[in-house]
């Protein structure tokens, strides 16, 4: 015997005539749902009790009933001249043969096992494809069908090709009235109208398998609600608690479901759950996105931030470019206003063909100052007046370039150019007095001559 006990399943479901072409189309797989069906393997399944066209002889069988009942309750009317009654009986037609209730007139039995019981055992197959265990469990199966139900028990079939082996019959419950008719009454066998039985029943077949009776729920949750009514009942009466019992604790109800229903319920979940997945990953990828989005306009301001980094360095450049300029210009006005003329009368020549700012600044210097000095010399008076107007014209126009790309550097570089062109504005008015002492010179040594 396993070291886990197993307990044989016993399940009874309402069956009608009607549904009957759907039991067989599922039956033959070739209908229903078929989803958890292994088809390689359907081939093994085994039709135990019952002819191949069972289903059909079935319905026959409760159509005859329905006309043989018809036929006697006709033939009852006539013998005891009811005519009324008979012409209504006969425009309604056959009725059929069972009480209308929601449970059916014909029961569908499954039994089965927990897969794990079945491979626990040897699984060398017998030349009907069975193994040890699965052997075992159907004859005591079909010699428990026969023995409970008789010949009600029109069909019985093993299916191998699902989950776990497991058996389906088919009772057809034939009774007979007083008055002669034959009816279908489920509640004529035992086991049927009384769950506890039938459950106790397969405990006690099955037990030589080493299997157990499930848990008998049912009847403690029925024990459950009958001590609780007659509890309630003691409560009504005004009877203190103190004198009264606990109340008993009712049983965890567990509803079977069969197994299309339970497969279309997972199939729903995991839809739902795909579903939610789709919108997570449709969320995240809208995140992602956001954040490229983000990294891409990031990636443009950092472009445009280094474009403004480049004309900023060019705009510094420019401007040291011009401080340096300045500087030179400032010191040729420097020496010249000293009277340090040689500095405008002998030019280096290889500054005369360099492109250095700083050599053409000088170089311009020099020429300006030496054309003014020559106009000195010249005794031009008016004309070096004019030409060193000039010349101061054209140092205030550098002064002012001066000022206007100051006015783009940053803080500390205009700082810097300011200071310069304060000396720059000292040196140009002493130039402006040494030229006028210059020319007082000159005249008066004109005079004296």
């Amino acid at each position: 015997m396993d070291a886990e006990r197993y307990a044989i399943v016993m399940r009874m479901q309402a069956l009608w005539p009607k549904t009957l072409g759907r039991y067989e189309k599922h039956r033959l797989r070739i209908g229903g749902d078929l989803g958890h069906v292994d088809k390689d393997r359907s081939g093994l399944n085994r039709r135990l009790i019952g002819e191949e066209d069972w289903a059909k002889q079935a319905r026959a069988e409760i159509e005859l009933i329905r006309l043989t009942n018809h036929a006697k309750e006709l033939e009852g009317l006539t013998k005891r001249r009811r005519t009324g009654e008979l012409k209504r009986r006969i425009a309604e037609g056959p009725r059929d043969p069972w009480r209308a209730t929601q449970h059916g007139p014909m029961r569908e039995v499954i039994l089965t096992v927990n897969r794990k019981w079945f491979d626990a055992g040897e699984q060398e197959r017998n030349a009907e494809g069975l193994t040890p265990r699965e052997q075992a469990f159907e004859d005591l199966a079909k010699k428990w069908l026969r023995e409970n139900f008789g010949a009600d028990c029109v069909h019985a079939r093993a299916d191998l090709d699902e989950e776990a082996y497991h058996i389906h019959a088919v009772i057809l419950p034939r009774a007979e009235t007083k008055d002669g008719r034959q009816m279908l009454q489920p509640s004529k066998h035992p086991l049927i109208r009384h769950y506890e039985a039938g459950q106790d029943s397969v405990g006690d077949w099955f037990a030589d398998l080493g299997l157990v009776r499930g848990e008998r729920r049912k009847q403690a949750f029925r024990d459950a609600m009958a001590h609780n009514e007659l509890l309630q009942r003691d409560i009504d009466k005004g009877i203190p608690d103190v004198f009264l019992p606990e109340p008993a604790e009712m049983p965890e109800y567990r509803q079977h479901v069969s197994p299309r229903k339970w497969r279309k319920a997972q199939e729903r979940a995991l839809a739902e759950r795909e579903k939610v997945a789709t919108v997570r990953e449709s969320r995240v990828s809208q995140r992602e996105q956001s954040v490229l989005a983000r990294k891409d306009r990031l990636a443009e301001r950092e472009t445009v931030v280094e474009t403004r980094e480049a004309e900023v360095v060019k705009r510094e450049a420019k401007a040291s470019e011009m401080q340096e300029v300045a500087r030179v210009m400032i010191d040729v006005a420097t020496k010249v206003s000293k009277g340090d003329l040689e500095v405008v009368e002998r030019i280096d020549p290889a500054a005369k063909a360099s492109s250095d700012p700083k050599q053409i600044a000088r170089k311009h210097a020099t020429s300006i100052f030496g054309r003014a000095l020559t106009k000195l010399r010249g005794d031009a008076r008016e004309e070096a007046r004019a030409e060193l107007s000039d010349a101061f014209e054209e140092i205030k126009a550098a002064d002012e370039e001066i000022v206007r790309v100051t006015a783009l550097l940053p803080q500390s570089a205009r700082e810097a150019i300011a200071k310069a062109r304060r000396s720059l504005s000292g040196r140009i008015f002493g130039l402006t007095q040494a030229a006028k002492r210059q020319f007082t010179n000159r005249r008066d040594e004109k005079d004296q001559r």
